[in-house]
Protein backbone atom coordinates (compact mmCIF):
# COMPACT_ATOMS: atom_id res chain seq x y z
CA UNK A 1 0.00 0.00 0.00
CA UNK A 2 1.31 3.35 -0.66
CA UNK A 3 0.84 6.74 0.80
CA UNK A 4 0.80 10.19 -0.47
CA UNK A 5 3.94 11.02 1.07
CA UNK A 6 7.25 10.35 -1.29
CA UNK A 7 9.61 9.74 1.70
CA UNK A 8 7.02 7.41 3.41
CA UNK A 9 6.89 5.43 0.10
CA UNK A 10 10.70 5.40 -0.19
CA UNK A 11 10.86 4.00 3.44
CA UNK A 12 8.43 1.54 2.98
CA UNK A 13 10.29 0.47 -0.58
CA UNK A 14 13.92 0.13 1.36
CA UNK A 15 12.05 -1.70 3.97
CA UNK A 16 10.70 -4.22 1.25
CA UNK A 17 13.44 -4.36 -0.72
CA UNK A 18 15.48 -5.12 1.88
CA UNK A 19 13.37 -7.48 4.08
CA UNK A 20 12.73 -9.48 0.62
CA UNK A 21 17.21 -9.63 -0.17
CA UNK A 22 17.37 -11.00 3.57
CA UNK A 23 14.43 -13.94 2.83
CA UNK A 24 16.16 -14.46 -0.70
CA UNK A 25 19.46 -15.11 1.55
CA UNK A 26 17.87 -17.08 4.33
CA UNK A 27 16.20 -19.41 1.58
CA UNK A 28 19.83 -19.70 -0.07
CA UNK A 29 21.44 -20.82 3.03
CA UNK A 30 18.82 -23.12 4.11
CA UNK A 31 19.13 -25.01 0.85
CA UNK A 32 23.18 -25.01 0.96
CA UNK A 33 22.11 -26.69 4.48
CA UNK A 34 20.14 -29.08 3.21
CA UNK A 35 16.89 -27.58 4.79
CA UNK A 36 13.32 -27.97 4.10
CA UNK A 37 12.23 -24.79 2.88
CA UNK A 38 8.86 -23.39 2.90
CA UNK A 39 8.61 -20.23 0.24
CA UNK A 40 5.47 -19.28 0.98
CA UNK A 41 6.34 -16.32 2.97
CA UNK A 42 8.79 -15.49 0.26
CA UNK A 43 5.94 -15.16 -2.67
CA UNK A 44 3.65 -13.26 -0.30
CA UNK A 45 6.80 -11.06 0.39
CA UNK A 46 7.40 -10.54 -3.29
CA UNK A 47 3.22 -9.89 -4.21
CA UNK A 48 3.42 -7.30 -1.42
CA UNK A 49 6.59 -5.55 -2.69
CA UNK A 50 5.25 -5.74 -6.06
CA UNK A 51 2.08 -4.08 -4.80
CA UNK A 52 2.39 -0.25 -5.56
CA UNK A 53 5.95 -0.38 -6.64
CA UNK A 54 5.60 2.25 -8.91
CA UNK A 55 4.72 4.89 -6.95
CA UNK A 56 7.36 3.82 -4.36
CA UNK A 57 10.24 3.38 -6.77
CA UNK A 58 9.10 6.82 -8.52
CA UNK A 59 9.42 8.83 -4.47
CA UNK A 60 13.03 7.24 -4.37
CA UNK A 61 15.77 8.97 -4.65
CA UNK A 62 17.75 6.34 -6.97
CA UNK A 63 15.06 4.19 -9.00
CA UNK A 64 18.09 3.21 -11.29
CA UNK A 65 19.41 1.55 -7.80
CA UNK A 66 16.11 -0.02 -6.94
CA UNK A 67 16.06 -1.51 -10.84
CA UNK A 68 19.50 -3.01 -9.92
CA UNK A 69 17.86 -4.46 -6.93
CA UNK A 70 14.93 -6.34 -8.70
CA UNK A 71 16.82 -7.23 -11.34
CA UNK A 72 19.32 -9.16 -8.74
CA UNK A 73 16.49 -10.55 -6.57
CA UNK A 74 15.26 -11.85 -9.52
CA UNK A 75 18.36 -13.09 -10.79
CA UNK A 76 18.95 -15.25 -7.41
CA UNK A 77 15.18 -16.46 -7.75
CA UNK A 78 16.26 -17.88 -10.92
CA UNK A 79 19.06 -19.80 -9.45
CA UNK A 80 17.15 -20.57 -6.58
CA UNK A 81 14.88 -22.73 -8.78
CA UNK A 82 17.61 -24.21 -10.98
CA UNK A 83 19.03 -25.80 -8.10
CA UNK A 84 15.88 -26.53 -6.31
CA UNK A 85 14.76 -28.31 -9.56
CA UNK A 86 18.34 -30.34 -9.74
CA UNK A 87 17.73 -30.76 -6.55
CA UNK A 88 14.82 -32.61 -7.44
CA UNK A 89 15.71 -34.74 -9.82
CA UNK A 90 18.73 -36.27 -8.45
CA UNK A 91 16.84 -36.96 -5.53
CA UNK A 92 13.92 -38.65 -7.22
CA UNK A 93 11.60 -35.99 -6.17
CA UNK A 94 8.94 -34.79 -8.19
CA UNK A 95 10.29 -31.21 -10.19
CA UNK A 96 8.60 -28.39 -8.52
CA UNK A 97 7.37 -26.57 -11.52
CA UNK A 98 5.24 -29.94 -12.50
CA UNK A 99 2.38 -30.00 -9.62
CA UNK A 100 1.17 -33.17 -8.39
CA UNK A 101 -1.23 -34.67 -6.26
Amino acid sequence: MTSNDPRANAAALERDLAEAEDMIRGAHKAMAAGEQLDLAPLGALIAALCDGLADKARASADPATVCRRLEAMVGELNRMEALLRTQAQAGGLQDPGKGGE
